[in-house]
C-alpha cells in the first residue's frame, strides 16, 4: 500500500473532483491496513453524515475518538464531527457533550463555536446562540459565517436593527460567501423589509448566479411582495436547466399552492418526493395539495410523512388534525390533538400552532391565547409603533376583508354597510378577495363611500394606501382565517385598529388594538385571555341583515326527508363535528323513533365515517340524511324544513345559527368556555330563547331528548320566531348600526384628539 499521507492526498483529490465513492474506497483501504485509523474514520463519517447514514457515522466517530485517545492524538475535530452527527440525530444532549469536549480540547475554536451556536438556534435558545456567535466573531472578525449566524440569532430575538447590521457586515466582508447573502435576505424578510430582502437576494445572485439557495431566498421575497407569478417564472426557468432538483420543485409546488393551482402543485411536489430525500415541509405542502384536490387519504399520508421527517413541525401536525376533522376521522383527531397539545410544552417545537384549528380542539382559554401569540409572533412582521392623528369632522372607517363576495361575512355585513350614517362616517372598504360578480358584492360596493381593491398590492403597498387615505380606524374582518392579511395591520396604517366578526378569539398581536364582542361571548373577567382590549356591544356582537329575503320552504320530499319526521339538523362544517355531540344526537334517534338526523357533509369520506360511527353505536343509519352545499337562498329555503337545529362544542354555530333563527327554526345550544363556543348562546339570547341554552353536554342531551319528543313545543318556537322576526334584536340591523357607530366613536375618541372647531 502507498504511504498513508499519499493515500489521503489522493482521496482528497477525488473528493474535490466530486468522486466521493473513489475517495471512500481509499479510506477503507487505509482502515484495512490500520484498523480504527481516526482520520479515515472521520472522513468516512462525513460522507455517511451527508448521505443520512447517521448511525453508521456515529459508530465510526465513536471508534475514532476512542482510538485517538488511546494514541494520544488530537481529538478536537473528531468531537466536533461527533457533535454534528448527534445534532443530526436530534440528540441535543449528546451533541452538547461532544461540542464541550471539542472546546475543551481546542478552546475558542471558531468552527466549534459556530456548531454550538447552531445547535442552540435549533433548540430555540437564541440568547445562548448569540453568545457563541459573538465569541466566534471576537475570535475571527473576518468570519462571514460567524456574523451571518449572529444575525440569525438576533433576528430570532426580534432585535431587527442589530440583526440587519450583522447581516450587512457579513456581506460587506471581502469574498463574502453566498450564505451571507442568503442570511441577509432571510433576516430582511423576517423584519418585514421585503425590498431589502429582494436587494440582498439579487446582489447575491449577481455574484453567485448558480446558487440555488439564493434563488430560493429571492422566491421567498417575491412571494411576500405579492409577486408569486414572477416567483413561479423564475423557478420554472431554473428547473429547465435542473430537471431533478427537488428543492426547486418543492418551492415551485409551494408557489403554485399560493397561486391557487393545487393540481400543478401536487404534480411538482410528488416529483420532488420521488427525486430523493426532501424536507418535511415538502411533505406538508404535498398534503395541502392533495387535500385541495379532494384526496384526504393521500393528504393524511403526506402529513404523516412530514411528521416522520420532523416530529416538531407543528404545521404538519395541525394540517393532519384539520384533515381528519374534515372527514370525521375522530380516532385520528383525538390522537393527533393529544400529540399537538403535547408540542405546546416543547420550546423547540415550531411555534406555528394554527389558532383557527385550535378553536375546534379541546384547549383551554389560556392555551388559546398562547397559541395565538406564538402564531402571530412567528408569522407576522414586526409591528410598527402606534401613532396619534387628529381626525376630521366625519369618522373615516376602513374595513379590510377578503370575504366580501358570496360568503358568510358579506351576507352578515351587507345591511350594516347600508345603514352607516353617511353624515358622520366616511366608510371605505379594502378588499383583497375575488370578484365573483355576486349580487351581495355589488350591493356592498354601492353602499360604501370608497371601494379599494388591494388584492394585487403587497402588504406594505396596501398599508401605504390606507395611511394616505388617513383612516381614523381600520376594522379587520378576517383575523386568523384563511388568506388573512394581518401583515397589513402590522404596518400600522391606522391609529386605531380593531378586529371584528371573522375570528372568534384573541389574535395575540400588538397589531390589533381591540376586538369587538359582547357580554356572552366574552363574559366579564375573561379579558385575561385576550391579548387585545375587549370592546363589548350592548347586544349580540354578530350583525345580521334584517332585510334579506326569506324564501318559501322546500318540500321535504325534495330534500330526501320523511314528511312526518322530527328533523334534527346540523349544518355546521364537518370539521366542527365531534364524537361527543354525535353520540348525543344518536341517543335522540334511539329514544325518539320519529326523529331523523340531517347533516351537512359534502365529502364522501366524511359521510362514510359518520355512517360507520353510527353503525358502531347500533344506530339506524337509514335515519341519517346528508346534505350538500347550496347557494345561500336555496340553503335558507331548505333550512325551513328542519324542526330543530343542533349547535355543538367546542366550535359552535355562528352564521349557521343566525341563518336558522332567521328561517324560523329554533336552535339547541350548549355554552362553551371560549368565544367560539358561546356564539350560539348569544344568538339565542338575542331572540329571547335563553331556555334553549344548556350549560353542560349532559344537560344538552337531556334537553334534546325532551324537545325531539315534543312536536308542539318545536312548532311553538317556530311560530314565535316567524311572528316576532321583525321585532327581535338579532335582526334589528338599524339598531345594531347605531350601537356599532357609538362603539367606533368611543374607541377612536380614546386614541385620537377631537376635531378642531370650525
Amino acid at each position: 500500500m502507498i504511504p498513508v499521507q499519499q493515500a489521503f492526498a489522493q482521496a482528497f483529490a477525488h473528493e474535490a473532483a466530486g468522486r466521493a465513492d473513489r475517495a471512500a474506497s481509499i479510506y477503507r483501504q487505509i482502515l484495512a491496513a490500520i484498523p480504527d485509523h481516526p482520520g479515515a474514520l472521520l472522513k468516512l463519517s462525513e460522507q455517511d453524515l451527508a448521505a443520512g447514514r447517521l448511525e453508521v457515522a456515529r459508530e465510526q466517530l465513536v471508534r475514532a475518538c476512542a482510538a485517538a485517545l488511546r494514541q494520544a492524538l488530537p481529538t478536537g475535530d473528531l468531537w466536533l464531527a461527533l457533535g454534528r452527527v448527534e445534532a443530526a440525530r436530534r440528540d441535543a444532549a449528546a451533541a452538547r457533550a461532544a461540542f464541550a469536549r471539542a472546546l475543551a480540547t481546542v478552546p475558542e475554536n471558531v468552527p466549534t463555536l459556530l456548531a454550538c451556536g447552531e445547535l442552540a438556534l435549533t433548540e430555540r435558545d437564541a440568547p445562548a446562540a448569540e453568545a457563541y456567535f459573538r465569541r466566534a466573531v471576537a475570535r475571527d472578525p473576518g468570519s462571514a459565517p460567524a456574523r451571518s449566524n449572529l444575525a440569525l440569532a438576533l433576528a430570532a430575538q426580534r432585535r431587527w436593527t442589530e440583526a440587519g447590521d450583522a447581516a450587512r457586515e457579513a456581506v460587506a466582508l471581502p469574498a463574502a460567501p453566498a450564505h451571507a447573502f442568503q442570511v441577509a435576505a432571510h433576516v430582511a424578510l423576517q423584519a418585514g423589509r421585503v425590498g431589502a430582502a429582494l436587494d440582498a437576494a439579487r446582489e447575491g445572485l449577481a455574484r453567485f448566479p448558480d446558487d440555488r439557495d439564493l434563488l430560493l431566498r429571492l422566491v421567498d421575497a417575491l412571494r411576500n411582495a405579492g409577486r408569486a407569478p414572477e416567483a413561479r417564472a423564475r423557478l420554472e426557468a431554473a428547473l429547465a436547466g435542473r430537471h431533478d432538483d427537488p428543492a426547486l420543485r418543492s418551492c415551485l409546488g409551494a408557489v403554485l399552492l399560493q397561486l391557487g393551482d393545487p393540481a400543478r402543485a401536487r404534480e411538482q411536489l410528488r416529483l420532488a418526493t420521488r427525486r430523493g430525500p426532501v424536507p418535511a415541509t415538502t411533505w406538508d405542502n404535498l398534503g395541502l395539495a392533495e387535500r385541495a384536490q379532494g384526496d384526504h387519504g393521500a393528504a393524511i399520508e403526506a402529513f404523516e410523512a412530514a411528521l416522520a421527517a420532523d416530529p416538531l413541525l407543528t404545521t404538519a401536525a395541525t394540517n393532519l388534525v384539520k384533515t381528519q376533522q374534515e372527514i370525521c376521522a375522530w380516532g385520528g383527531v383525538e390522537a393527533g390533538a393529544a400529540a399537538w397539545r403535547a408540542l405546546l410544552d416543547r420550546p423547540d417545537a415550531d411555534p406555528r400552532f394554527n389558532p383557527f384549528v385550535a378553536l375546534g380542539l379541546p384547549v383551554t382559554p389560556a392555551q388559546q391565547l398562547a397559541i395565538a401569540r406564538r402564531w402571530s409572533l412567528a408569522t407576522l412582521p414586526p409591528v410598527a409603533p402606534p401613532f396619534v392623528r387628529a381626525r376630521g369632522d366625519r369618522l373615516r372607517v376602513g374595513y379590510l376583508s377578503g370575504d366580501l363576495h358570496a360568503h358568510a361575512t358579506a351576507y352578515l355585513m351587507a345591511g350594516l354597510f347600508e345603514r352607516h350614517d353617511r353624515s358622520r362616517f366616511d366608510v371605505r372598504v379594502y378588499s383583497h378577495g375575488p370578484d365573483d360578480r355576486s349580487a351581495v358584492r355589488a350591493r356592498i360596493r354601492a353602499a360604501v363611500g370608497a371601494w379599494v381593491d388591494v388584492a394585487a398590492l403587497d402588504d406594505e403597498a396596501a398599508a401605504r394606501r390606507m395611511r394616505d387615505d388617513r383612516l381614523d380606524v381600520l376594522v379587520d374582518l378576517k383575523g386568523h382565517t384563511q388568506d388573512a392579511r394581518l401583515g397589513i395591520l402590522a404596518r400600522r396604517p391606522a391609529p386605531c385598529q380593531l378586529h371584528y366578526l371573522g375570528f372568534p378569539g384573541t389574535l395575540g398581536t400588538d397589531a390589533v388594538d381591540g376586538i369587538v364582542a359582547d357580554d356572552t361571548v366574552v363574559p366579564p373577567g375573561d379579558e385575561r385571555h385576550f391579548h387585545e382590549r375587549v370592546h363589548r356591544l350592548p347586544r349580540c356582537y354578530q350583525v345580521t341583515d334584517g332585510t334579506r329575503e326569506l324564501p318559501d320552504p322546500r318540500p321535504r320530499a325534495a330534500l330526501g326527508l320523511p314528511a312526518d319526521a322530527v328533523v334534527l339538523a346540523c349544518f355546521n362544517q364537518t370539521y366542527k363535528l365531534s364524537r361527543e355531540f354525535f353520540a348525543l344526537w344518536l341517543a335522540a334517534l334511539e329514544r325518539v323513533p320519529q326523529a331523523v338526523l340531517w347533516l351537512y357533509a359534502p365529502l364522501a369520506p366524511a359521510r362514510a365515517n359518520l355512517v360507520a360511527a353510527a353503525r358502531a353505536a347500533g344506530a339506524d343509519t337509514a335515519r341519517i340524511v346528508f346534505a350538500d352545499a347550496l347557494p345561500q337562498r336555496e340553503h335558507l329555503a331548505r333550512l325551513r324544513a328542519a324542526d330543530l337545529v343542533l349547535d355543538l362544542l367546542p366550535y359552535g354555530s355562528h352564521t349557521t345559527g343566525s341563518d336558522a333563527l332567521w328561517a324560523g327554526v329554533p336552535m339547541l345550544s350548549c355554552r362553551g368556555d371560549r368565544f367560539a363556543g358561546r356564539v350560539g348562546a348569544s344568538l339565542l339570547q338575542a331572540v329571547g330563547l335563553d331556555e334553549l341554552v344548556a350549560e353542560t353536554p349532559a344537560q344538552y342531551g337531556a334537553l334534546l331528548l325532551r324537545l325531539a319528543a315534543d312536536r308542539e313545543a318545536l312548532a311553538g318556537y317556530r311560530t314565535y320566531l316567524d311572528r316576532e322576526r321583525p321585532r327581535l334584536p338579532l335582526f334589528d340591523t338599524a339598531g345594531f348600526a347605531r350601537d356599532w357607530e357609538a362603539l367606533l366613536t368611543a374607541v377612536v375618541a380614546e386614541s385620537a384628539p377631537a376635531p378642531s372647531p370650525g
